[in-house]
């Protein structure tokens, strides 16, 4: 239970746009959830808010204290409370922070957009696996294609199946429909037939198996999401940072609103929300322009 809860922190704390003192001490909090959580016997991927409550009570009682042997004081513990409400946004376990009562709460800055992955960085990685000599290089583009093209969770991916996928002749395109999702969210993805065609059907096309899932190892067996997870970070990216470039394109091609960027990622509308917040990069771009001199 302990790696399951720190591999899911190491992920989290890999893909902060922030200081390296700022993710340490992100890190150093969510540790103190983290051996709670342990205790508990609670992953940190299946958070309630009657657990969070419950740490945050055990914090302020004196229950748990600090390395000195100390009780927290108030101040320490809305920093560990604000560290948690980042990483919930990040595992979209948002609803387990709400109505949490805590003492001498702080105010907790606002958060710029996730952190998403350029273009010119998705071209660049997708050209690396391409010119790999590895055996699961066409298996490993269709991975990345899946995920930025959908939006989807590396646990729904994982657990995505042949059958879920279907051309629809009408918009001459492919649903993707994703039935393990987080709250029992079905929805449907579609992907256009090129896109579609040039990874994802040319790597299915060489499967030769009869294995229900649409990725697995080379071994013919159903993938992992720390197989994706290792995959990925090898690229210096996340698979939830994919999930993040899918929501904001959307975002800033100002052609759907909010609600359907919701229904497209899975999410609450006010998660959605963010993803109309600027970047860095869209804010240094637009204060570049605004003041060239001719």
């Amino acid at each position: 239970m302990n790696n399951v809860n720190s591999e899911l922190i190491q992920e989290f704390i890999f893909q902060l746009g922030k200081a390296e003192n700022t993710k340490k001490s992100y890190q150093r909090d969510l540790e103190i959830l983290n051996r709670y959580l342990s205790k508990v016997n609670v992953r940190r991927d299946e958070l309630t808010q009657e657990t969070i409550q419950m740490f945050i009570d055990s914090l302020e009682s004196g229950l748990l204290k600090n390395t000195k042997g100390d009780r927290y004081n108030p101040s320490s513990i809305n920093r560990i409370f604000a560290a948690i409400r980042v990483f919930t946004d990040y595992t979209d376990q948002r609803s387990c922070i709400k109505d949490i009562q805590i003492n001498k709460t702080t105010h907790i800055s606002k958060q710029l957009a996730p952190k998403s992955v350029e273009a010119e960085d998705i071209a660049s990685i997708r050209l690396k696996i391409a010119n790999s000599r590895k055996a699961s290089s066409k298996r490993d583009l269709a991975i990345v294609d899946m995920l930025q093209f959908t939006g989807m969770r590396v646990g729904e991916l994982v657990e995505l199946k042949l059958k879920d996928i279907e051309y629809d002749e009408t918009t001459k395109k492919y649903l993707i429909h994703i039935n393990q999702s987080k709250g029992n969210k079905v929805r449907t993805v579609p992907i256009a037939k090129d896109k579609y065609d040039k990874t994802i059907k040319r790597y299915l096309d060489t499967r030769k198996d009869d294995i229900e899932y649409v990725f697995i190892l080379q071994r013919e067996k159903q993938l992992t999401t720390r197989s994706i997870q290792l995959l990925l970070q090898h690229y210096g990216i996340t698979p939830h940072m994919l999930r993040h470039t899918f929501c904001a394109l959307l975002a800033r091609s100002n052609k759907l609103d909010i609600s359907m960027i919701a229904e497209l990622a899975g999410h609450s509308v006010a998660v959605a929300q963010r993803y109309t917040k600027p970047t860095l990069k869209q804010m240094s771009n637009a204060v570049d322009e605004a003041f060239t001199l001719d």
